[in-house]
């Protein structure tokens, strides 16, 4: 996966993912969770998005946010 140079930096850094489920009757509010790595925060939102069971969003360790839609374009 080839990522923007400003990502590249922040691969091995910290993220916030947030997985809002894809039910309408699931939760109005969700955690986001920390994450060692973007590169683990990628895995996993890249996961939930092949199986549809999700829309993450993901913040990087430089304050860049990652929309499902972003994301999905990196599939």
């Amino acid at each position: 996966m080839l990522l923007p140079e400003p990502l590249s930096s922040d691969l091995d850094r910290p993220a916030t993912l947030t997985l809002w489920p894809d039910a309408s009757d699931g939760p109005k509010a969700v955690e986001p969770e920390d994450v060692a790595s973007l590169r683990d925060a990628l895995r996993r939102a890249c996961a939930a998005l092949r199986d549809g069971t999700a829309a993450p969003w993901i913040v990087t360790a430089s304050g860049l946010i990652l929309s499902p839609s972003w994301l999905m374009s990196i599939l």
